[in-house]
C-alpha cells in the first residue's frame, strides 16, 4: 500500500530565500508515514497508551532539489517487504508540482515495549496491515554510518522547553534537527542547502535533561554529536 500525501506548505515552512526548509521535509515525510499508520488501523497515539510504540532509530534523506514556495507538493510513503523480527524499512518520495521527483529518503523503526523498556518482536499480523510494497527507494539495505569525530570545533549547552517534548515524554525526532542548527556555524546554518541528512538516534532525551551539540566539520560534511550531561551519545546527525 502506497499512501500519498497532498501537503499544504504554510509560511515558516520555508527559508527567506523561499525554498522549503530541510525541517519542513522531514515533517511532511513524518506526517505522511502518520497517514499511513491511520489507514493502517495501527494509530500512534492509540499503539503508545497501550504499551507499545513504533521507535524511529534512522533516517536517510536526499533532495534532489527544494520545492519552491506555491509549488504544490506531494508526498508518498510505504512499508518495504524486507522487514526483521523487530522492525521495519519504511520509504519516501516527495514531488513538487505532480510529477518532479524532488526528495528521496528511507526510515528504520522498531517496535519497543514502552513497560519492559526493550524491543518487542514485530507480528507479522501488525506489519500485513501496512501491505508492504516490493519497492525500494536505496539498493544497499545498510546505511552508511555516521562517525563520531576525534575532536570538535564547537559545542553549545541547550536546555529542553516543555514544547521539545512529544506524547510519548521524549524529545520529538523532528527536534534534534533544529538543535543541530543551534550549533552550526553561522555561516553554514545561513546558507543551510544541505542536499543529504542522515541521523541516527540512540538514546531518547527526555524532560528535564540538558543536552550538549557538538560540531564538527569532516571534509564536505557537517556532523553533529548530541549527548546528555553524563557524556552517553543521545543522537548522530550529518548534513552534507
Amino acid at each position: 500500500m502506497i499512501i500519498e500525501l497532498n501537503y499544504q506548505p504554510v509560511l515558516e515552512d520555508y527559508t527567506k530565500r523561499g525554498y522549503l526548509d530541510l525541517g519542513a521535509v522531514i515533517k511532511i515525510l513524518e506526517n505522511t508515514g502518520n497517514k499511513h499508520s491511520d489507514c493502517a488501523g495501527d494509530s500512534i497515539l492509540e499503539g503508545s497508551s497501550s504499551g507499545k510504540a513504533w521507535v524511529l532509530t534512522d533516517w536517510l534523506i536526499d533532495v534532489l532539489s527544494y520545492p519552491k514556495y506555491g509549488d504544490k507538493i506531494t508526498s508518498k510513503t510505504w512499508v518495504e517487504t524486507n522487514t526483521s523480527i523487530f522492525g521495519c524499512t519504511r520509504d519516501f518520495e516527495m514531488y513538487s508540482n505532480g510529477n518532479s521527483l524532488c526528495v528521496k529518503g528511507t526510515t528504520k523503526w522498531v517496535l519497543l515495549d514502552l513497560n519492559a523498556g526493550r524491543l518487542s518482536k514485530v507480528e507479522p499480523a501488525l506489519i500485513e496491515k501496512y501491505q508492504p510494497e516490493n519497492k525500494i527507494v536505496y539498493e544497499e539495505t545498510k546505511l552508511p554510518k555516521i562517525e563520531i569525530p576525534e575532536h570538535f570545533d564547537s559545542e553549545t549547552k541547550i536546555p529542553l522547553r516543555r514544547s521539545d517534548i512529544d506524547f510519548n515524554s521524549h524529545v520529538h525526532n523532528l527536534t534534534y534537527l533544529t538543535f543541530a542548527f543551534e550549533v552550526l556555524p553561522e555561516e553554514v546554518y545561513a546558507e543551510r542547502n544541505f542536499r543529504r541528512l542522515r541521523i541516527t538516534y540512540k538514546t531518547a532525551v527526555k524532560s528535564g535533561e540538558e543536552i550538549i551539540c557538538r560540531y564538527a566539520k569532516v571534509q564536505d560534511r557537517h556532523v553533529v554529536c548530541i549527548y546528555g550531561t553524563d557524556e552517553k551519545i543521545r543522537t548522530l546527525i550529518e548534513l552534507a
